[in-house]
């Protein structure tokens, strides 16, 4: 796998009020917004470092280039520990590493030497405490333009190079209001923000001489539409669109239309559009994040096609027009995360049909096995959230984004799906209701037809009510309640029993084992990825359980160790580097567990925790080389892991 562009950390104060939140709306920013999964998103990862006196490291991510944001506010600056870190962390930078300071306290920038003599972000004024908090007024707003300009600049490798706004509108419109419009977003640029210092304006009225220029300056230009009433009847208009889309150049549509408009200029659709509301801020932040997108997925895509010729590659979604200046010996175009739903993709392959010319359209997770077909194939997957996350600098949202994208993929093959466990949690069900209509390969039309089957243990499945129950059928969900556990009496199978004792607990435990079997008998694989290590209601972790069924049923078995948990301790006792008495141990820092354990060895039951010592990298069977698994067992890139795992599906008979 080739490395990544690009990657982001945060580094903030444990105490900070605003750390954790920066971090989440980072990722939604930069890598993707998990609640919305069909949005495109720029895919750069994001990763965190906190801590009060001992601080957390920054996880090894393989990147081209990284950029430190330190987020400097009372408590960092305070801090001993947080000053050598940054200080480090400014020794050990080089030209593709790049350390920005963001100013959350009057003093931060007296921190460092070295942070005071360089490029910073300052937003916002600063309360009677000299705090500066980014998410009050519209500081986020402010920090979004400056953040998008510099990682432009430095991705691109020509950070003191300005970027050149092509502001193309209509003059024809009632009340000028094209012409209008363009003259207000040059005095925003100029005058009501600081864009003017990083930004070269070209206000190209009626596209005069705007082709020479794209021509010339491609790479540091960008496209703005002002889509008014006349904006489609104007040649030039048109003119100006094509030109920038034959030459790739990032798109922004600014919606301004007052009255109608008798035919919209087809070329103008697949691009970013927003309605102008009084504020050209967040048009600029759309401009400024489109162009960060379509840089960092063009160094990115390019990295992964072919060297010969018959490979081509968009910074976006391809759409018809893509057709008609493609090489004609193009055989493979790729193209961003996510993959376009299958009613798009047929529109371009019938034209490609029609044409003659047999093209694949595949995205850079799915670029090495487009040809991936499940047939049916039921694909288990373990996963949960760990307390080590936070240790690691790595967010919930990595573990959503990476359930997501394999879910996605899987499907989108013709797989199905069986998860063990309650999916309507951090709204799992509605993301995966929406991937399965998007991206199943079934008739849609037919309700019996279902991409994921949920096994619930006994008595979770006494719980549910009514609306749950119908919430799940109509996901496209088949809930399926598993087998109790032989000491379950026949009065307590159809009630909810709470595990407020020892016994119930137990029964609680077999009834989690017989669901993990009946499971097994059903998937032709398991993908094991974090998992929590105590205080959970089995015999043993969930996660453990579920990866020991699957070796001993001789199943395949992906293990994604890089986000702690069970899945790294799994790892770890694999590679030798820890024994099987380490999660033993761990699970019972829990006193009930204790109890439980002890219990079963009284009873002549002990807990076979000494299995996990024997499983070698061969018993996985899941059809990757040695070195492959041991790039699952540490990665934390969502796009290498995702392409390890369809790799390996390809090869289950």
């Amino acid at each position: 796998m080739k490395q990544q562009p690009l990657s982001v950390y945060a580094l903030f104060h444990s105490k900070n009020p605003e750390g954790l939140k920066i971090y989440s709306e980072l990722y939604s920013l930069l890598c993707r917004d998990i609640n919305n999964p069909f949005m495109d998103g720029l895919d750069i990862p994001v990763f965190y470092a906190s801590g009060v006196d001992n601080i957390n490291p920054c996880v090894e991510s393989k990147s081209q280039k990284k950029v430190y944001l330190v987020f400097i506010d009372i408590n960092m600056y305070c801090s001993d520990s947080w000053r050598k870190y940054i200080n480090e962390i400014i020794k050990s930078a080089d030209e593709n590493t790049k350390v920005i300071a963001v100013k959350q306290y009057k003093h931060a920038f007296s921190m460092n030497k070295c942070i005071g003599e360089t490029q910073s972000i300052v937003v916002g004024e600063e309360d009677e405490k000299g705090s500066i908090f980014l998410f009050e007024q519209d500081n986020w707003e402010v920090f979004q333009t400056r953040l998008f300009d510099l990682l432009i600049r430095f991705i691109s490798g020509k950070e003191t190079d300005a970027l050149s706004v092509f502001i193309s509108h209509s003059k024809r419109d009632k009340g000028n209001k094209g012409e209008q419009s363009a003259k207000a977003v040059r005095e925003f640029l100029y005058s009501d923000t600081k864009l003017n210092s990083f930004f070269d304006v070209h206000d190209i009225l009626d596209g005069y001489k705007f082709g020479d220029q794209i021509i010339n300056n491609v790479e540091n230009s960008v496209l703005l539409i002002l889509f008014t009433d006349s904006y489609s009847s104007r040649e030039w208009c048109r003119i100006e669109t094509l030109t920038a889309k034959e030459k790739k150049v990032p798109i922004v549509l600014v919606n301004m239309v007052e009255d109608k408009v008798d035919r919209t200029f087809p070329y103008i659709g697949n691009v970013p559009s927003i309605s102008y509301k009084g504020d050209w801020r967040p048009i600029i932040n759309l401009l400024l994040r489109t162009t960060l997108d379509q840089c960092y997925e063009k160094k990115l895509l390019t990295s992964l096609i072919a060297d010969d010729t018959t490979e081509e590659c968009l910074p976006y979604p391809p759409e018809a027009y893509n057709l008609s200046t493609i090489k004609k010996n193009t055989t493979k175009l790729l193209y961003p995360e996510p993959p376009l739903g299958n009613e798009e993709l047929n529109v371009l392959r019938g034209i490609c049909k029609q044409m003659d010319h047999d093209i694949s359209f595949v995205t850079p997770m799915a670029n090495l096995t487009s040809d991936l077909n499940l047939c049916d194939k039921k694909v288990a997957i373990s996963v949960s959230e760990n307390d080590e996350l936070p240790s690691l600098g790595i967010g919930g949202e990595v573990l959503k984004d990476l359930t997501i994208e394999l879910t996605r993929h899987i499907i989108k093959a013709g797989g199905h799906l069986v998860y063990g466990g309650d999916l309507r949690q951090d709204g799992y069900t509605e993301l995966f209701k929406e991937l399965s209509n998007q991206y199943g390969q079934k008739e849609k039309s037919d309700s019996d037809v279902v991409y994921i089957d949920n096994y619930l243990a006994w008595p979770l499945y006494n719980n549910l009510t009514l609306e749950e129950k119908a919430d799940y059928l109509n996901s496209r969900i088949q809930l399926i309640p598993a087998e109790a556990g032989d000491n379950v009496t026949e009065e307590e199978k159809s009630v909810f029993v709470p595990p407020c004792s020892l016994e119930n607990r137990l029964k609680w435990a077999t009834s989690l084992t017989s669901m993990r079997k009946q499971m097994s008998k059903v998937t032709n694989a398991r993908i094991v990825i974090s998992g929590r290590t105590s205080e959970f209601k089995g015999y043993m972790a969930g996660v453990a359980e579920e990866f020991l069924i699957a070796i001993e049923n001789n199943q395949p078995v992906y293990l994604i160790g890089g986000f702690g948990g069970v899945a790294h301790l799994l790892a770890d006792i694999i590679e030798k580097k820890t024994t099987f008495a380490t999660m033993r141990d761990v699970a019972m820092s829990d006193d009930n567990y204790k109890e439980l354990y002890k219990w079963c060895v009284e009873h002549g039951m002990p807990i076979k925790y000494a299995k996990f010592g024997n499983v070698k990298i061969s018993d996985l069977n899941n059809g990757l080389s040695y070195e492959d698994n041991k790039t699952l067992f540490h990665s934390v890139d969502i796009m290498e892991i995702v392409s390890l795992v369809l790799k390996g599906l390809k090869e289950i008979k």
